[in-house]
C-alpha cells in the first residue's frame, strides 16, 4: 500500500493558487496606485482651479460675450492644467494653460501674470478655441500697457503731475 499521507488542500492546489494569488496582489496594487495618482491629479487641479488667477480669468471668460457665443453656457474648466503657479508671501507668478469646455465647444484659457504686494497684475488672459486659429483677448485694449507720451505737455505741467480731482489710476 501507499505509505504517503494524502496531501492537504495547498499541496493539491498550489499550481493554480500561487499564480492566481500573485496576479491578484499585482492587480490590487495597480488599482491602488492608479487611484492615488488620480487623486493627486485631481488634488493639484483643485488647488489650481481655486487660485486667484484662475478664478479671475474664469470670471472674465464667463462674462465675455464672444466666449459665451463660442462655447455656450455653462463654461467649465477641465482636467489637464499645464504651467506653473508660484507664490511666496506677497509675491508670485502665474503662467497657466487650462482646458475649458461648454455645450458648443472647447478650448484653452491662457493666463500670465505676476503678484506684487499681494496684488495680481495680468499680462495675458486669452481663450484659444479648439479647431480654430481664433483667440479672444479677455483683458481688452484697456488692459494693455499705456504708450509713453511722445510730445511734451502744452500746459506747462510736469508729465507725471495729475490735475487735482483726477485719479492717477484712471
Amino acid at each position: 500500500m501507499n505509505d504517503r499521507p494524502n496531501p492537504g488542500w495547498f499541496g493539491r492546489n498550489w499550481k493554480w493558487f500561487v499564480p492566481t494569488g500573485c496576479l491578484t496582489v499585482l492587480l490590487l496594487g495597480a488599482l491602488v496606485l492608479a487611484g492615488l495618482i488620480g487623486l493627486g491629479i485631481k488634488g493639484v487641479s483643485g488647488l489650481m482651479s481655486g487660485s486667484e488667477p484662475v478664478r479671475h480669468a474664469m470670471q472674465l471668460a464667463q462674462t465675455n460675450p464672444e466666449v459665451k457665443a463660442a462655447f455656450g453656457e455653462p463654461l467649465e474648466t477641465g482636467m489637464g492644467f499645464q504651467g506653473s503657479l508660484t507664490t511666496d508671501n506677497d509675491r508670485g507668478s502665474a503662467d497657466l494653460s487650462l482646458p475649458i469646455t461648454g455645450p458648443k465647444g472647447s478650448g484653452r484659457l491662457y493666463i500670465k501674470g505676476s503678484r506684487e504686494a499681494d496684488r495680481w497684475t495680468y499680462r495675458l488672459i486669452e481663450v484659444a478655441i479648439d479647431g480654430s486659429e481664433r483667440r479672444i483677448d479677455l483683458l481688452g485694449p484697456a488692459a494693455k500697457p499705456a504708450q509713453p507720451l511722445e510730445t511734451a505737455p502744452e500746459d506747462g505741467k510736469d508729465e507725471g503731475e495729475v490735475p487735482a480731482g483726477e485719479s492717477a489710476a484712471a
